[in-house]
């Protein structure tokens, strides 16, 4: 008896598509066919021929095979031994970019699993929550991130040690200062954490971004704030502490020094702006030194 799970409700970031198990019949045959996404199937019994990326591979009980979208495959079933196997499907971006870090591939798509069967058992418990009736998706999402997980861990894709470079540091040190502007933290933080000298990070940043790392940090932070100001009803204290400044004198002095006016009157003035705009009708409000807006972070 075959099994079919669908999942309805898609993303385009990390999608479980689907799962089920198949008992072929002797000698059937599927393909030559492309995939819409990425597939792995486990042999449960039997035994069967898989083609891919133009090579033969003889599979039997305790094999894996990998699928990418779009490459041409096929399979069929022994002629006396059929297989049975058991097989999910997975799309989205952050799927792609994950299975970048192991080495399955068109033209390296079988594995044994050589430990003590997780990814088998792990597979057993994907097709187990397949059948539950509330929020199986997410638990399914769940467990198929732990399925990339496994793979990239022990698969892993075979990587020379590459260098790092100026600017890949300086692009660290951003992601870093957006990651947690938020907390308390000092460009002391970001040198250590990246393992450099305080004065080389401040030459990089500033010779790829145009800013130092203090005057970005700040102005991330500011950027927050004054979107909180507008967006919500919380103390100036509480904005204050949100946005990594722990004492509300230091982080009000800040912000009139970067637009002229104190977090208060910000509020008050964008808020009367507001109420005098005709509608329809946009306004662009300033300030004394409008506080200029972070660079979007880059494409890494």
């Amino acid at each position: 008896m075959n099994y079919l799970y669908n999942n309805s409700f898609a993303n385009d970031s990390l999608y479980f598509y689907s799962c089920g198990f198949d008992a072929t019949a002797p000698g059937h045959t599927y393909g030559p066919t492309v995939r819409s996404g990425y597939m792995l199937h486990y042999v449960l019994s039997g035994k069967g021929i898989f083609t891919s990326g133009g090579q033969d591979w003889a599979l039997h009980q305790g094999d894996f095979f990998f699928i990418a979208p779009g490459e041409i495959i096929k399979y069929a079933a022994d002629a006396t031994t059929p297989w049975a196997f058991f097989w999910m499907g997975f799309r989205g971006s952050l799927v792609t970019n994950y299975l970048q870090r192991c080495k399955l591939s068109p033209t390296n798509p079988v594995f044994h699993e050589n430990q003590a069967g997780i990814i088998k058992n792990l597979f057993s418990e994907i097709i187990e929550v397949s059948v539950l009736n509330s929020n199986t998706d997410i638990l399914l999402t769940a467990k198929m991130t732990e399925m990339l997980y496994l793979l990239c861990h022990n698969f892993p894709a075979d990587e020379p040690y590459i260098p790092r470079s100026p600017k890949r540091i300086a692009i660290q040190a951003m992601q870093y200062i957006r990651n947690h502007y938020d907390r308390n933290i000092k460009i002391e933080d970001i040198a250590r954490y990246l393992n450099i000298d305080r004065t080389y990070l401040h030459r990089l940043f500033s010779q790829h971004f145009q800013h130092s790392p203090k005057e970005y940090l700040t102005r991330v932070r500011l950027d927050k704030a004054q979107a909180l100001l507008l967006s919500t009803q919380y103390s100036v204290a509480t904005i204050a502490f949100s946005v990594g400044y722990q004492d509300a004198l230091l982080f009000s002095k800040v912000f009139r020094n970067a637009t002229g006016l104190s977090p208060t009157d910000y509020r008050q003035q964008k808020q009367r702006n507001a109420a005098h705009q005709s509608p329809g009708r946009h306004e662009e409000i300033t300030t004394a030194a409008s506080v200029p807006q972070p660079p979007p972070a880059p494409p890494y």
